[in-house]
């Protein structure tokens, strides 16, 4: 197993808040991309809403395995 070490991780997170500053800015959503890029680089979601958040939890649907095993 190779491990990675801070230098990798620091690598990954400059290029996750990249991404996300692309991202705001192609979608246009903020006048200042780069502060509000940092909620999307965390995570990609810029919200729990029923449209943005977990299907299971806001729509009831069963996941996969759940579909498979009743099947």
């Amino acid at each position: 197993m190779i491990e990675r070490g801070r230098a990798y991780r620091r690598q990954q997170w400059q290029r996750a808040k990249a991404r996300a500053v692309r991202l705001v800015r192609l979608l246009g959503l903020s006048l200042d991309p780069p502060r509000v890029a940092l909620a999307y680089a965390v995570d990609r979601k810029p919200c729990s809403c029923w449209m943005c958040g977990n299907p299971r939890r806001h729509l009831g649907e069963r996941t996969r395995q759940e579909r498979r095993f009743d099947d």
